[in-house]
């Protein structure tokens, strides 16, 4: 199908916003990611090795609202989602939940079990639908370390990598505006998980999200949404938006 993209560059983040929504087509037909052996955490490693680490995951199967994982749990197991969504979040000491991250197929997340002695998970995971997950045990993801090392390297290069895009997050409070953060925060997802319709991408996301994900409030989200379906940007409904025209989620603020 031929996508609504454009080629004009309004600045760096729309260029950036525009090339997510270029690669959802081939994203959402390629399947790799629900293939374990194509997995960021199996780089490098030789055929043999990676098919003797996914022989030793085990799959468990959620539902919304299943707590896969809570805060400050021992890290004793891996995760990479096969099939599903799962938000993954921190609770303030006051008690309010905030969403750090959503995992879709291919994400990593319990990096902490390559630990000898595991600390605590750093949030909680939690089933946003019909969710499969691989697991691996403890013990098994030394042993693997032990005898791959590559595994072990991957993992740190993995936690570094979600390092950076929390870095990233930090360095757009004060560079980008709530709408840029925001129109990024949806096309970031349409191209991870989106569901390519004949008049745009759908996704699953709360207001709520999307206001944790791009570091913005509740308020500033249901305004921003409202105008961009005025303008004919995005569709909304309960839980979900239909990207429609991913340039105009910009090019509504270069025009008010």
């Amino acid at each position: 199908m031929s996508l609504p993209w454009s080629n004009e560059r309004n600045n760096f983040r729309g260029y950036e916003l525009l090339i997510n929504y270029r690669i959802i087509g081939w994203l959402m037909e390629d399947g790799a990611m629900r293939n374990l052996a194509s997995n960021r955490l199996f780089a490098g490693l030789k055929k043999e090795e990676t098919s003797s680490i996914a022989a030793c995951a085990k799959t468990r199967r959620y539902k919304s609202p299943d707590i896969i994982i809570r805060e400050d749990n021992p890290a004793t197991r891996l995760f990479i989602v096969k099939s599903g969504l799962v938000n993954f979040y921190t609770v303030t000491e006051k008690g309010q939940k905030i969403l750090l991250r959503r995992f879709v197929p291919g994400g990593v997340f319990g990096i902490a079990a390559f630990l000898w002695e595991p600390m605590g998970y750093l949030g909680t995971a939690v089933a946003l639908d019909d969710t499969e997950v691989a697991t691996w045990e403890h013990q098994d993801v030394l042993r693997f370390a032990d005898a791959y090392p590559r595994f072990s390297q991957n993992a740190f290069r993995l936690a570094l990598s979600y390092i950076a895009e929390y870095a990233r997050r930090h360095v757009s409070l004060a560079t980008d505006t709530a709408q840029e953060r925001a129109a990024y925060v949806l096309t970031h997802n349409a191209a991870q998980s989106g569901r390519v319709l004949p008049d745009g991408v759908s996704i699953d996301i709360r207001n709520e999200d999307l206001a944790d994900l791009a570091d913005i409030s509740f308020f500033t989200v249901s305004r921003l949404l409202q105008k961009w379906e005025r303008t004919g940007a995005v569709v909304k409904s309960r839980g979900r938006v239909l990207i429609r025209c991913p340039e105009k989620l910009l090019a509504a603020e270069a025009s008010s």
